[in-house]
């Protein structure tokens, strides 16, 4: 801003010093001169072409992230199996084809034709990838046709077979710990995390992953691994006259009959069954858990396999087989993922067990058979 000499002493003359101002006796006023200034550059901008396609595309790809999320949930497991290097080719193609031939043996369900399939088409694929370098390499293709031949009777016995039947000889993901020792045998290893809800079964180099006594996971890398990846159903033997733990939904249905009142929790797959005051809980289409209170449940919670006759008591760390062995069926059973635990209860005593084991116990009504050592 411009001023002009003397503007600073608003209309009064200098001072010399003496008191005498020389001064003219009037006012200077400021002068401001205009700044005039051009006007800025308005710029406006306009969205680009191609956004609404590029929300689009986000959006979609949002959803399907999404949905994969959300389809971790499912009971389906995909058979997790390493890449196969060619010196494994004809091993691996042999312990395929031993477990196609075990089950084809008592195969009824459409679900076990349809794994025996798969696994004499696998053991033909596995075959025809033996080197030959190899010096297995003469039996591997002479095996070739005898496999296809397998194969295409599977086929036929599956297109026949009715979806109504239940298979015993496979298990899932979702099943317990005594299933897949039922049907696999004894673990050459097993691997125990408590505090993790964690155990993990080895069979050769194939593994089985439990948490809280359920299948969870599984890797079939030695191919010896009678796992089924549907759902089908599977049912544990007890019987057709009774259902047990794990049994399918189906299998109430047909021997309890139908419920007086079904609640039904979408977001945690779990089903409530009301038959009078009674009640069975389902997770995932299976039988979770029940309360017998009006004693009027047809349910056989039975050890599986064959009884061992030798064991008459139980105790700390006991598997769960051992107290349904000594104790039968439970009144109650309740199961909680949250906690690692599940409940069993007899009367007015109670079994608790943490991932499959027994943990502790309250003998309230005096029945438990138990033996501390």
């Amino acid at each position: 801003m411009n001023k002009r000499p003397g503007a600073e002493t608003n209309g009064k003359g200098d001072a010399n010093g003496n008191g005498n101002g020389n001064g003219n006796g009037k006012r200077s006023y400021l002068q401001v001169e205009p700044v005039r200034r051009a006007p800025g550059r308005i710029t406006i901008r306009r969205s680009s072409p191609y956004l609404p396609a590029f929300l689009v595309v986000s959006i979609l790809a949002l959803t399907g992230v999404i949905l994969a999320i959300a389809s971790q949930d499912e009971l389906i497991p995909i058979p997790q199996a390493s890449p196969v290097p060619q010196a494994e080719a004809f091993r691996l193609a042999v312990n395929q084809a031993e477990n196609a031939a075990e089950v084809t043996q008592s195969a009824v369900s459409k679900a076990e034709w349809e794994a025996v399939a798969t696994w004499w088409q696998e053991a033909v694929d596995l075959m025809k990838r033996v080197p030959s370098s190899s010096p297995h390499y003469a039996i591997a293709q002479s095996r070739v046709p005898d496999y296809q031949r397998n194969w295409s009777y599977a086929q036929r016995k599956a297109s026949e077979a009715s979806d109504s039947l239940v298979s015993r000889a496979l298990w899932s993901k979702g099943l317990r710990r005594a299933d897949v020792t039922r049907i696999q045998g004894k673990p050459t290893q097993i691997e125990r995390y408590d505090s993790l809800c964690k155990e993990t079964l080895y069979f050769g180099r194939s593994t089985v992953e439990l948490s809280n006594g359920i299948v969870v996971r599984y890797d079939d890398n030695d191919r010896n691994l009678r796992a089924i990846a549907s759902k089908s159903p599977i049912i544990t033997v007890v019987g057709d006259a009774a259902w047990t733990l794990d049994s399918p939904k189906e299998e109430v249905f047909k021997i309890q009959g139908t419920p007086s009142r079904i609640i039904r929790y979408d977001a945690s797959q779990k089903d409530v069954l009301y038959y009078g005051n009674s009640l069975v809980y389902l997770t995932n289409d299976r039988v979770a858990g029940y309360d017998n209170l009006d004693r009027n449940l047809r349910v056989t919670v039975a050890p599986n396999g064959t009884p061992d006759a030798s064991v008459n008591a139980w105790t700390i760390d006991s598997p769960r087989d051992d107290i349904f062995k000594v104790q039968g069926t439970p009144t109650q059973v309740a199961l909680d993922n949250t906690s690692c635990t599940e409940t069993l209860q007899y009367n007015n005593s109670v079994v608790e067990l943490r991932n499959g084991f027994v943990s502790g116990y309250n003998d309230t009504s005096g029945n438990l058979k138990v033996k501390v050592n």
